[in-house]
C-alpha cells in the first residue's frame, strides 16, 4: 500500500511535520483555508467541507523510501476526539518524555520516531479521509436521543487490514494490537 493508494480511496494530503527549536522538536504543518500548508494554528482548510479540526478522521503516515522513491504507509491510524485531526497531531506533542512522564505508549513512540527520522531528512507527509457522519437513535428510560456513531475505529481498522493482506505485514508503526480483527 502505497500513498496513491490512498488518494484513489478519498485521502488528501493534510500536513507535514517538521523540526523546531534547531532539531529539539518539531510540529505540523497542515493545511490551511487558503489551501496553503502552514503551521498548525490559525483557520483551517476544508476536505469534503470539514475543516480539520472537526469530526471523525482516517490519517495515514507516508515516508519516502529513497531506494525505490514511493511514498510508502509507516502508520495508519484514527481521529475521534472533539478536535478532529488538529486534536490529534497535537497529542502526538505530548509523546515528549521531557514534558510528560505519563503519556500514551503511541504518542511517545511517534514522537521519538519524527526526533529520530526529521534530522535525517526523511520526508514525511500526512494524509486524511473524514469519515461520513451518521447518527443512531436510541430510547432508554422512555427518552429517545439521537447521537454520533463512532466509525473511525470501523475505517482504521479495515484500512489495517486491507494493508495487512496487501503487505503479509502491518504499517511499520503500527503493532498488532492497534487494531482487533
Amino acid at each position: 500500500m502505497n500513498k496513491q493508494f490512498l488518494v484513489d480511496k478519498g485521502f488528501e494530503y493534510v500536513a507535514h511535520p517538521f523540526l523546531t527549536n534547531k532539531g529539539q522538536n518539531y510540529k505540523f504543518a497542515t493545511l490551511r483555508e487558503d489551501g496553503v500548508v502552514k503551521d498548525i494554528h490559525g483557520k483551517h482548510g476544508k476536505i469534503n467541507g470539514r475543516t480539520l479540526k472537526d469530526g471523525y478522521w482516517v490519517y495515514s503516515f507516508v515516508m519516502l523510501n529513497e531506494q525505490t522513491r514511493e511514498w510508502e504507509v509507516i502508520y495508519i491510524g484514527k481521529a475521534e476526539g472533539e478536535s478532529g485531526l488538529s486534536g490529534r497531531f497535537s497529542s502526538y506533542m505530548s509523546g515528549n518524555p521531557k514534558h510528560n512522564k505519563k503519556n500514551g505508549p503511541q504518542n511517545r513512540s511517534m514522537y521519538l520516531r519524527m526526533l529520530e527520522w526529521l534530522p535525517q531528512g526523511k520526508q514525511i507527509q500526512v494524509y486524511a479521509f473524514p469519515v461520513p457522519e451518521s447518527t443512531t437513535t436510541k430510547e432508554r428510560f422512555g427518552v429517545v436521543k439521537t447521537f454520533p456513531q463512532q466509525e473511525a475505529k470501523w475505517y482504521e481498522c479495515t484500512l489495517l487490514e486491507i494493508f495487512e493482506k496487501m503487505n503479509k505485514k502491518l504499517p511499520l508503526l503500527n503493532t498488532q494490537s492497534s487494531y482487533s480483527k
